[in-house]
């Protein structure tokens, strides 16, 4: 989904790093919760200290025959000062006994929860579940708006791409505006405002304004090229899954469609319309599945069911939760699912390569600091050794942190201590994993027909690292890891389609493909109902950061 900030609704479009049209934005670094803590010499009040950012320090849980063996001696002097200075993190003993002293959790206990959980630790890929997901608190269950404009650009009448981005931007600050008027103008500083102004403020490089008054929701608008370009981008997919319907399966079975993640269900308007115009004997046979975790959007999506009552059907749940056999063949579509996954994080030691497991720590002044373990969770277990049995491994990654030349990071390693003989981080796609063995194990007979980000722009540092973002008085603003307060950021990764298609044919044993954005569209979309006068198209161009996976 291409996250737009409300700067559009003034006239300039922002860089959100999401989609690649070449333009500028706000980014900051800003500071989550840090982890020294002091408190004042007159009274015991608890102070954060943001000098030190999560990302900064790496704590490392060592291995029983590191223990053993015991500390190691000091490398350099500033080892040394920072171990004697009290830094946990360069301690391994120290840092097992406080990783111990919090109890684990996961997303799925979360969920019974009202408020953000303290002094619990987690795995990475909890934490990011829980930050996007959470049904109280949850970035999705609480900030979820997709823009859809009125009706379909008419690209014939658009002079070229400037023009269409002029009518979108006119489109939008309609769409604002009818916002605003139903947003309770009594309201003032929610309990976002507040809380990343308070995060922002603290932050060397933008300074938040405090006790400012907020008469408008500041949520994240979403464009999908779903809505952007209906209803041809639709169409296009519909006739993708036509054409491979008619060699495949027509005329002994029905056409079962299950799409993960429906937005405002406008694609499957899109598709329904252009089978019941174009194929009506093929219509009478589509049954239409949608399978939705957002309550708000399961709602959205039911209220526009009019016309195709008795061919749609809207199941409210995750579709990592699904346990039931479907074993007559279908096409599963996926949309933007892939960027809202949770990934977990893997550092590697950079002497032995060995990988380490993270977790976050929140502990009772809900500061986060990220641990690493040497013991692997399986989910990562079985995501590394699934990628090295493709064909793409890790030794096929350039850019993988353990391809790094070794003299380089151990320089690393060496000028700043904080990072613990670990490797930059990785993260690895293991929620994406599980959903490719719930596609092998309950949907035996399908075809894959999914599209993400292939790059972000602004991500944080890392391989294959998130972007995470949220909206603050009208500018989108980027901060620096992902460990912020649950609920408040989007937290978004690329996706490496060369690394999920190897992954793909190795767990769900299918043939797949991958391909751009733009080459899929020309295959397969209405070249000419997009195209404008000047010969630009903008369904072609503007998503060149995308790409498409199918099998």
């Amino acid at each position: 989904m291409l996250r737009v900030n409300s700067l559009i609704g003034k006239g300039s479009l922002g860089n959100t790093g999401i989609i690649d049209l070449g333009y500028r934005s706000l980014s900051t670094t800003a500071a989550p919760k840090a982890f020294r803590k002091r408190p004042t010499s007159k009274s015991n009040k608890f102070i954060h200290d943001y000098s030190v950012l999560p990302y900064m320090l790496q704590y490392r849980i060592a291995t029983d025959e590191e223990l053993q063996l015991g500390p190691k001696s000091h490398s350099n002097i500033a080892k040394y000062l920072f171990q004697e200075g009290g830094v946990e993190s360069l301690d391994w003993s120290t840092n097992s006994a406080m990783f111990e002293r919090y109890p684990l959790t996961d997303s799925r206990k979360l969920k019974k929860r009202t408020r953000r959980p303290k002094n619990v630790k987690m795995l990475t890929s909890d934490f990011i579940e829980d930050s996007l997901y959470n049904p109280k608190y949850g970035y999705f269950s609480r900030e979820v708006v997709i823009f859809q404009p009125d009706e379909p650009f008419n690209y014939k009448n658009l002079k070229g791409r400037d023009d269409f981005l002029d009518q979108w931007l006119k489109a939008y600050n309609k769409y604002d505006k009818e916002r605003v008027a139903k947003f309770p103008q009594s309201k003032i500083k929610t309990e976002k405002e507040n809380a990343v102004d308070n995060l922002v403020s603290k932050s060397t490089n933008i300074t938040g304004k405090k006790d400012v008054q907020i008469e408008k929701p500041s949520l994240q608008l979403w464009h999908t090229p779903t809505e952007l370009f209906q209803p041809y981008y639709g169409e296009a997919l519909a006739k993708y899954i036509l054409i491979n319907y008619k060699l495949n399966q027509y005329p002994y079975n029905d056409l079962i469609i299950y799409e993960i993640g429906a937005g405002n269900g406008t694609l499957m308007l899109n598709i329904l319309d252009f089978l019941e115009r174009n194929e009506p004997e093929v219509y009478k046979r589509t049954k239409y599945r949608i399978v939705e975790i957002s309550s708000k959007l399961f709602n959205k999506q039911s209220s526009r069911l009019i016309r195709h009552m008795d061919k749609v059907e809207v199941i409210n749940k995750s579709f990592l939760d699904w346990d039931t056999l479907v074993d007559e063949p279908c096409f599963v579509v996926a949309l933007e699912v892939f960027d809202n996954l949770a990934h977990d994080a893997v550092r590697y030691d950079i002497n032995t390569n060995k990988p380490y497991q993270g977790y976050v720590v929140v502990d009772e002044h809900n500061d986060f600091r990220e641990f690493y373990s040497p013991d692997l969770e399986p989910w990562t277990a079985h995501f590394l050794k699934s990628r090295e049995l493709s064909d793409i491994p890790i030794s096929s990654i350039p850019e993988h942190p353990v391809n790094q030349l070794s003299v380089v990071m151990k320089l690393k390693n060496s000028l700043n201590p904080l990072r613990n003989d670990l490797t930059g981080a990785e993260y690895v796609p293991t929620r994406l994993l599980k959903l490719f063995e719930i596609l092998r194990n309950y949907f035996p007979n399908h075809q894959l027909l999914a599209s993400d980000f292939s790059t972000l722009n602004e991500a944080n540092r890392g391989y294959n690292a998130p972007v995470v973002q949220t909206m603050l008085h009208d500018n989108m603003v980027n901060v620096d890891s992902y460990m912020c307060d649950q609920g408040y950021f989007d937290i978004l990764f690329p996706t490496d389609f060369a690394v999920i298609n190897g992954l793909y044919k190795q767990v769900v044993g299918k043939i797949s493909n991958t391909c751009t954005h733009e080459d899929f569209l020309k295959v397969w979309g209405d070249i000419e109902a997009t195209t404008t006068k000047s010969g630009e198209n903008p369904m072609l161009e503007l998503y060149s950061n995308a790409s498409f996976i199918y099998s």
